[in-house]
């Protein structure tokens, strides 16, 4: 089964269950596509794509397999630096991190305001990859704000904490497999999408 994923999605989420997935179904074989683009299905022989968008033409399926939300969150080593930010407002004297090519993901949403009150980041640092946001977060570059499942690891090991989640919206958005639609009944690709709900549900139910 030939699957496209981003990379950081590739690596905190679907590295992680494959080794149960490969001991239901020893046969199976698994073949990562990991790139941050929007791959063409047809054309680049993918059987499951695992975006955070539902699928835009009537020729593919999809289906959702979970969902996902974002926290903001430091390492210790900065926060002992730096301080703990107490509220929203505390942020304008942090070092935060940005997304460089998305300008939506800079406007982090504060509970109870209209959405064009969002707060607006004005970046210490910035990259355009989800990957290098999360780490340069973990190394004490700055305040970044980061899907929850790929977060949630580094904050129960105690590598992150969690930053002003009773101020902030989480922005639950959902995960979905997407598939064309002549090959989404074959066993081999429902089993896989079967299989990563059920890992993406207990995942999620660990971390709550």
């Amino acid at each position: 089964v030939r699957v496209s994923v981003s990379v950081v999605v590739a690596e905190m989420l679907i590295v992680p269950s494959l080794p149960d997935l490969c001991q239901r179904y020893p046969q199976l074989r698994i073949d990562i596509c990991a790139d941050d683009r929007l791959v063409d299905m047809a054309r680049d022989g993918i059987d499951i794509a695992i975006r955070t968008g539902q699928a835009g033409s009537d020729k593919l399926v999809a289906r959702q397999i979970g969902h996902f939300g974002r926290t903001l969150v430091a390492s210790p080593s900065y926060l002992q630096r730096f301080g703990r930010p107490l509220s929203v407002s505390d942020l304008d004297a942090h070092r935060l991190i940005a997304h460089s090519t998305n300008p939506k993901l800079n406007r982090w949403p504060v509970r109870g305001r209209e959405p064009d009150a969002a707060y607006l980041v004005r970046p210490h640092a910035r990259s355009d990859n989800a990957a290098l946001l999360l780490a340069l977060a973990r190394e004490g570059v700055g305040i970044a704000r980061v899907w929850d499942a790929l977060a949630e690891r580094f904050i129960r090991r105690g590598e992150l904490v969690a930053l002003l989640q009773d101020e902030l919206e989480a922005q639950r958005l959902p995960i979905f497999a997407v598939v064309l639609q002549e090959r989404h009944r074959l066993p081999k690709i429902r089993a896989c999408i079967d299989y990563w709900a059920e890992w993406l549900a207990h995942q999620q139910m660990a971390a709550t």
